[in-house]
């Protein structure tokens, strides 16, 4: 049964094509992130990329790109280093272990999913990177959190769209 869910989700599309993806993803993350960012909502190439992944590969892949993305983006900023890196390996095994149980597959499912996934990121890592200053995590968690999960539920949407198109 649950080979036939995995057929008609991201498991069609042909590896080249998702591994351009996960590369426009990483550059995105380098490149455009700050350049699309309004309001101080960011979009999150990383969490686009991992939930792909993870729907695609499962928990051990998930989370094995999640370690991977996270290691990278700590490797940018160097200020709470590994702290991307377990939250992301954490997102990406709840992410594929999710789609594993549930049989996710629907593109409105995937966009609940992203929002979710950088909601979920940003808890983390906003709560850990606080250190005690709670007003700038209120500020930035309930203004610039639920904005950015939107912004990038949308671009990860486009993003799906344009994968799937043959």
């Amino acid at each position: 049964m649950g080979d036939v869910f995995a057929r008609q989700g991201l498991e069609r599309i042909p590896g080249a094509r998702f591994a351009v993806f996960l590369a426009v993803c990483v550059l995105g993350m380098v490149i455009l992130e700050e350049a699309l960012a309004a309001g101080g909502a960011v979009p999150d190439f990383a969490v686009i990329g991992l939930t792909f992944g993870a729907l695609r590969w499962s928990a051990l892949g998930g989370s094995i790109l999640g370690f991977g993305l996270g290691l990278f983006r700590d490797s940018m900023s160097l200020s709470h280093l590994g702290l991307n890196a377990l939250g992301m390996t954490v997102l990406g095994y709840g992410l594929g272990k999710a789609r594993e149980t549930l049989y996710l597959t629907t593109p409105g499912i995937d966009l609940l999913l992203l929002a979710g996934a950088k909601l979920a990121l940003d808890v983390l890592v906003l709560g850990v990177a606080a250190d005690g200053a709670w007003r700038t995590f209120e500020l930035r968690f309930f203004w610039e959190s639920p904005l950015g999960a939107v912004v990038t539920a949308v671009l990860g949407a486009l993003g799906h769209r344009l994968l799937r198109r043959r």
